[in-house]
C-alpha cells in the first residue's frame, strides 16, 4: 500500500481514537479521506486486518477494559463507549476475547491501550528472541521453528509456525480467534476428528500472553494435506464426495456449539450492500441475472439453516490418511452463518486454484461440485430452500472475490481471473442446482 494512502488510513484511525466516546460515522471518515465508503472500508481492512466497525469495537473494548481494571463502574464504562447496556459490552467483549471481562482480569493485567501507529509499526513481526520467550511457556524454547506455507497459494502464514515435527504455534493480537479454535478443536477431538488440539503449558495454561501477543501451542494433525490441484487434475469425484461428507461431519460436530462466542455473518447483506454494487461498477453483469439474484436470494435467504461454520473451508486445511479424511484445522475465522457457505466456498476454492477460461475446466469442476454437494447431503440433508439457493451462494462468494480484488492494483491479475470465473459460473446457473 502506498505511503500516502497509509497516511490517510492512519488519520482515520487517529480520528477514531480521539472520538471513541462519541458517535462515529464511517461515511464521515471516508469523506475526510476522499474515498467512497466502500473503497475506504476495503483500504482500511487491507491496512489493519480488521473492518472499520470491528477495529472501532476492539479499541472501545480495550479502553473500556483498562478503565474497569482501574476501578471504573462497568455500567458507566459501557455507556461511555457507546453500548446501550453492559450486557452489550459483555457480549462484544466475549466475542473478541473468548471470556468475560471479569474472567480476563483474573488472568491478565491490561496495559494502557496506546494508539496504533501504522506508519511506524507496520505488520507485527515475531523475532527469534520473542519466539523463544513464547515457547518457554511450554519448555520448548530450543525447538526448531519453521514457517507454515499454504498449499496452492504458497503464501507464508503470518500467525502460524511449525515447532519441531509435532506442534504448531498459533499467535494473534486478540485471543478471541484462538479461543474459538480451542473450543472447536476440543469438540472435534471428542468425535474422532483431528483438529490441532491445544497443549497445556508447564503451569497448566492453554492460552498465554506476552505483551500484546496471545499464543496457543497445538498438536500438529497427523496425515497428509489434501490437494485441490490433484483432485481437479484427476477429476476425482470419489474424493470430492468424501470431501462433502467431511464437511457434513464437521457441521454435525459444530451444530451444538454456543453461538455467543461467534460473530454472525449475513452473507446476503454483505453482497447486497457492498459486493454487488462494487462489482457492477467494474464489470458488465447481465441485468436479468442481477435482478433474478436480488429477488430469488432475498426471498430464500432467511429460510436457509444457519449454525457455526468453518468459514475458510479450503482443502489445504484437510488432512488424509490414505483415502480417509482424518482431520481439519484453522478455525480462527469460524462464525455463525448459513451452513451452505462452507460447501460452496470449498468448491469455488478448487475452481479458483485450477481455473482456465474454457469449457473443459468447467465440465470437470461441475462434476466435482456435484459430488461435494451430494456427499454433504448424505450427512446433513439439504432442505428444499438450500437446493434452490446453491447457485446464489456460489455467486455471492464470487461477487465478494471480485469486489475485494477490484480496487487493489497489486491484485489486478486475480481480479481478472475472478471476473472470468463469475461470468462462467453465471453461464452454468442451471447446472449448479441440486440434482437427486
Amino acid at each position: 500500500m502506498r505511503k500516502d494512502t497509509l497516511g490517510l488510513i492512519q488519520e482515520a484511525m487517529d480520528f477514531m481514537e480521539e472520538n471513541l466516546k462519541s458517535e462515529i460515522e464511517i461515511s464521515e471518515m471516508s469523506k475526510r479521506a476522499g474515498y467512497s465508503e466502500y473503497h475506504f472500508c476495503q483500504l482500511f481492512q487491507m491496512a489493519t486486518g480488521l473492518s472499520v466497525k470491528q477495529y472501532m469495537v476492539c479499541r472501545r473494548l480495550k479502553h473500556g477494559l483498562y478503565e474497569i481494571s482501574k476501578g471504573a463502574k462497568k455500567q458507566e464504562v459501557a455507556f461511555s463507549y457507546g453500548f446501550d447496556t453492559y450486557a452489550g459490552f459483555y457480549k462484544a467483549f466475549y466475542r473478541e476475547y473468548g471470556m468475560s471481562p471479569s474472567e480476563y482480569l483474573k488472568v491478565y493485567r491490561p496495559s494502557f491501550p496506546y494508539r496504533v501507529n501504522l506508519l511506524q509499526e507496520g505488520k507485527v513481526m515475531i523475532s527469534k528472541k520473542f519466539m523463544e520467550k513464547l515457547l518457554a511457556h511450554w519448555g520448548m524454547e530450543q525447538s526448531p521453528v519453521t514457517n507454515v506455507v499454504y498449499e496452492g497459494s504458497n503464501q507464508v502464514s503470518e500467525n502460524e509456525f511449525q515447532v519441531g515435527e509435532d506442534f504448531v504455534l498459533k499467535v494473534s493480537g486478540l485471543p478471541g480467534g484462538l479461543k474459538r479454535h480451542m473450543e472447536i478443536a476440543g469438540k472435534l477431538d471428542k468425535v474422532g476428528l483431528q483438529a490441532s488440539v491445544p497443549v497445556a503449558t508447564k503451569t497448566g495454561e492453554l492460552l498465554v500472553q506476552e505483551g500484546e501477543v496471545y499464543a496457543v501451542l497445538c498438536k500438529r494433525v497427523q496425515g497428509t494435506k489434501m490437494s485441490g490441484r490433484e483432485m481437479f487434475t484427476a477429476c476425482d469425484t470419489k474424493a470430492a464426495y468424501r470431501f462433502g461428507t467431511l464437511i457434513g461431519k464437521l457441521h454435525l460436530a459444530l451444530a451444538n456449539l454456543d453461538a455467543g462466542l461467534f460473530a454472525e455473518n449475513r452473507l446476503h447483506d454483505t453482497v447486497q450492500d457492498w459486493a454487488l454494487p462494487t462489482a457492477q461498477k467494474k464489470i458488465n453483469l447481465l441485468q436479468e441475472l442481477v435482478a433474478e439474484y436480488k429477488n430469488r436470494f432475498c426471498d430464500v435467504y432467511d429460510k436457509l439453516p444457519k449454525q457455526i461454520i468453518h468459514r475458510n473451508m479450503n482443502l489445504s486445511y484437510v488432512y488424509v490418511n490414505g483415502e480417509e479424511m482424518v482431520g481439519v484445522t484453522d478455525f480462527e475465522l469460524s462464525e455463525y452463518s448459513i451452513r451452505l457457505f462452507d460447501v460452496c466456498y470449498a468448491a469455488t476454492g478448487i475452481l479458483s486454484e485450477n481455473f482456465t477460461d474454457n469449457d473443459e475446466t468447467m465440465e470437470k469442476w461441475l462434476l466435482l461440485f456435484e459430488n461435494i454437494v451430494k456427499g454433504y447431503d448424505e450427512v446433513m440433508k439439504l432442505t428444499e430452500e438450500e437446493k434452490q439457493a446453491l447457485p446464489y451462494v456460489v455467486f455471492s462468494i464470487q461477487l465478494i472475490c471480485v469486489a475485494y480484488f477490484a480496487d487493489k492494483e497489486e491484485f489486478a491479475e486475480l481480479a481478472k481471473v475472478n471476473e472470468k470465473m463469475l461470468t462462467r459460473l453465471m453461464e452454468h446457473k442451471e447446472e449448479l442446482l441440486y440434482c437427486e
